[in-house]
């Protein structure tokens, strides 16, 4: 099971185009929404952990999503991808 209290990383390059139709159906925003600042970013941030969580967990859930403490990536992840 995923431990809900981990940081998490996103890598929104790495999404399929059905992940990013899923993400913009369930927070009725488009993706580059996520670099505006003036709109909402919690369903986004929620609905791109719970697509990536669920890709490695098919039993991982939408508010197992909103429990994580999401680091949105701003840079090519290094050797060890942040895991210290």
């Amino acid at each position: 099971m995923s431990d809900t209290n981990d940081h998490y990383t996103v890598d929104i390059n790495s999404l399929t185009i059905a992940e990013v139709v899923l993400i913009e159906e369930m927070t009725g925003l488009p993706l580059d929404a996520l670099g505006q600042p003036d709109k909402p970013k919690g369903k986004m941030l929620q609905a791109l952990a719970y697509i990536s969580k669920r890709r490695d967990d098919p039993e991982f859930t939408w508010e197992m999503a909103g429990d994580l403490r999401i680091n949105p990536e701003q840079s090519d992840p290094g050797p060890t991808d942040g895991d210290e």
